[in-house]
C-alpha cells in the first residue's frame, strides 16, 4: 500500500503509463538540458526501457497490486505494510538496473554546462525543501506534512473522517522526521551524483566500468555511508509502516471497500496498458 500512494487517479494512470517515455524525457531534461545530439539517443533508450517494463515488469507490478487488494478489507499489520513496500522497492531496483547501460552511455557525454544545470536544479530543490521544512514555523511545517499525508491517504480511501485525521496527526507528532538531517543527506547524494557523472565524462571508461561506477553510486544512495542517516532512514520506514497500519485500523468498512476499488482501478489501467484487457 505504501508504495502505491503516489499513484494518481485511475482515469489518468493508463494514459500516464503510455506516455511514460515522453514524461520521463521532459522530467530529466528539466535537470540536465539534453542537447540536440543527445536527445534522439535518450528517447530511444527510454522507449526501450518502457517496452521492457511493459513486457517484463508490469505483470509483477499488477501482482503486487493484487496482493495489496487482498489485504485491505481486513486488518493490515505494520510488517504486512512493510512487506508491500519492500516489493515495490524491489521493482524499482529492477528498473534502475535495466536502465544502467543507457545511463552509462549518456554519462560519458555529459558536459560541464549540463552538470552546472544539474547543480542549480538541485540547489533550487534544496532551497524549497529548506523553506518548507526548516525555515518555516513549526505549525507551518506540520501543516505541510499533514496536507501531504491526507492527500496520499485520500487517493486510496476517499474522504477521510475524524478518526483517520487523528491517526495521521498522532503519527506526525510522534515521527522521527528530521529535516536538517534529511537535507544533509540530499546534499551528499547530489554531490555524489555530480562527482560520479563528472568522473565518467572525463575518463570515459569502458561501458562495464561506467555501469559499475553508477551502480556503486546508486548503492550509496540506497544505503548511505552515514551510519546515523542509515539508522534514521530505517526508523522512518518502520514508522511509516506503523502509521499506515494505524490509519487503516481507523477506517470504516466503506473506506476499505473504496481502497480496494481504487487499487482495482489501478490494476485495470495497468492491464489495459499491458494489452491484457
Amino acid at each position: 500500500m505504501l508504495g502505491f500512494l503516489w499513484l494518481g487517479g485511475c482515469s489518468t494512470l493508463q494514459l500516464a503509463y503510455s506516455q511514460a517515455p515522453n514524461l520521463l524525457y521532459w522530467w530529466i531534461d528539466g535537470y540536465i538540458d539534453f542537447s540536440k545530439e543527445q536527445g534522439p539517443a535518450v528517447r530511444s533508450a527510454l522507449a526501450e526501457l518502457h517496452s521492457w517494463h511493459r513486457s517484463s515488469e508490469l505483470p509483477k507490478t499488477i501482482a503486487v497490486l493484487q496482493k495489496a487488494q487482498a489485504l485491505l478489507p481486513g486488518t493490515v499489520t505494520a510488517p504486512q505494510a512493510c512487506g508491500i513496500f519492500d516489493e515495490v522497492r524491489g521493482l524499482t531496483s529492477a528498473i534502475t538496473e535495466h536502465a544502467l547501460p543507457g545511463i552509462a552511455d549518456f554519462s560519458a557525454n555529459v558536459t560541464a554546462q549540463q552538470l552546472d544545470k544539474l547543480q542549480r536544479k538541485y540547489q533550487k530543490n534544496n532551497d524549497e525543501f529548506s523553506r518548507n521544512f526548516i525555515q518555516a514555523k513549526p505549525e507551518e511545517r506540520k501543516a505541510k506534512r499533514m496536507k501531504g499525508a491526507i492527500e496520499r491517504s485520500e487517493r486510496i480511501y476517499g474522504k477521510l473522517g475524524d478518526a483517520q485525521l487523528q491517526a495521521i496527526d498522532a503519527a506526525i507528532d510522534s515521527s522521527s522526521f528530521d529535516a536538517t538531517l534529511a537535507l544533509k543527506e540530499y546534499e551528499r547524494r547530489q554531490k555524489d551524483a555530480v562527482d560520479t557523472l563528472r568522473q565518467i565524462s572525463l575518463t570515459k571508461p569502458e561501458p562495464t566500468a561506467a555501469q559499475a561506477a553508477l551502480r556503486a553510486y546508486i548503492e550509496r544512495s540506497l544505503k548511505s555511508p552515514d551510519l546515523t542517516y542509515r539508522q534514521y532512514a530505517a526508523k522512518l520506514v518502520q514508522e511509516s509502516c506503523e502509521s499506515f497500519a494505524a490509519v487503516h485500523a481507523s477506517t470504516t468498512p466503506a473506506q476499505r471497500a473504496k481502497a480496494v476499488q481504487t487499487l482495482k482501478g489501478y490494476e485495470g489501467d495497468l492491464l489495459a496498458a499491458s494489452g491484457q484487457k
